[in-house]
């Protein structure tokens, strides 16, 4: 398998579809519990503020925390600013966004000028790489599960449809 297989597949899931791909990833890595929020969908606002997802881990006796912004475009400037404020409005301890494409030239030269605030980036080709070595969305040696993709796209589609029915 080539990496831009993974890296089609990934690019082709729903926001919702990407969302529960990003938290089974995240918990795998060791973020701890994952939780999602308010945005399900494309051009949803998020009531939180610009993030989708916050992990929270114990590390000894203190308490990590990582909002999770994920986009499905390209990673811009907006992306990140938005990931600072709410890192820093949070009290979080690191904010992470996530694209299943790449990282502009403007946003990777200034995602050093952050300072104080920990803000990371996991582009399409590192998600790629990153779930190869979680075992997700792979079969046998390193194929594309292309059944595991169309599986989280219906489950996605049944809990959109289950919380449009019962969640206001």
């Amino acid at each position: 398998m080539s990496d831009t297989q993974l890296e089609g597949a990934i690019q082709s899931c729903s926001l919702h579809a990407l969302l529960i791909l990003a938290s089974r990833a995240l918990s795998r890595a060791g973020y701890g519990d994952v939780q999602f929020l308010d945005r399900r969908h494309a051009r949803q606002k998020s009531r939180f503020g610009g993030h989708e997802l916050v992990c929270e881990a114990t590390l000894g006796t203190r308490i990590v925390k990582v909002v999770v912004k994920v986009v499905r475009d390209s990673a811009r400037i907006r992306n990140l600013d938005e990931l600072a404020g709410t890192v820093i409005r949070m009290g979080a301890d690191a904010g992470l966004l996530l694209t299943p494409f790449h990282v502009t030239g403007k946003a990777q030269k200034l995602l050093d000028r952050y300072g104080p605030v920990r803000i990371s980036v996991i582009d399409g080709s590192t998600f790629a790489d990153w779930l190869k070595e979680l075992r997700l969305g792979i079969r046998g040696k390193d194929d594309v599960d292309y059944a595991f993709f169309g599986e989280l796209e219906a489950v996605a589609e049944r809990v959109m449809v289950f919380m449009a029915a019962h969640v206001r």
